[in-house]
């Protein structure tokens, strides 16, 4: 009872959000392979990453197909994996027929932060929107020019919707 009572009291306060401990057990792993492996851990991780987005799109991918649904990026969004909203704040854009979501404060960035690892938290952003969405829908793209763990003021993932000429 005293434990409950006291869980009570501090409530959230010195809880971690499930997705920053997701980012410390990655850059932890990624730190001991890299100090292990050098530069083909480096690799080693990133080929990890590509492979797991991949898989994650394709599972999203899929049960887009099992409710009868176009594989197209309203659905991709609408049917994504990542609880998002719990994750980060953002606020999407349309530029030129894109879809521009930019991200000030991210969940997975500051768990790397608190841990003092962005050096290698930067490795999962170098490759998952790319990889996730490829495992969705190869034919649609998608362009990172900014994240936070590279030590950007924000995340800029562009969505390029509007047609090539």
């Amino acid at each position: 009872m005293e434990v409950l009572k006291g869980q009570q009291e501090v409530g959230n306060k010195y809880k971690t959000h499930f997705f920053a401990m997701f980012s410390q057990l990655f850059c932890t792993i990624a730190e001991e392979i890299i100090n292990q492996f050098g530069d083909k851990g480096r690799d080693a991780i990133g080929e990890a990453v590509k492979k797991y987005g991949e898989e994650r799109g394709r599972r999203v991918g899929e049960l887009v197909k099992s409710v009868g649904k176009e594989k197209n990026l309203k659905n991709f969004f609408i049917y994504s994996d990542l609880d998002i909203k719990n994750t980060a704040k953002y606020r999407p854009k349309i530029i030129d027929g894109d879809v521009i979501i930019e991200l000030r404060d991210c969940v997975f960035c500051n768990g790397c932060k608190d841990w003092d690892k962005l050096e290698y938290g930067k490795i999962y952003c170098e490759y998952i929107d790319k990889s996730t969405l490829k495992g969705y829908n190869p034919n649609l793209r998608i362009e990172v020019p900014a994240t936070l763990t590279k030590g950007d003021k924000k995340c800029i993932l562009r969505y390029i919707v509007k047609k090539s000429s």
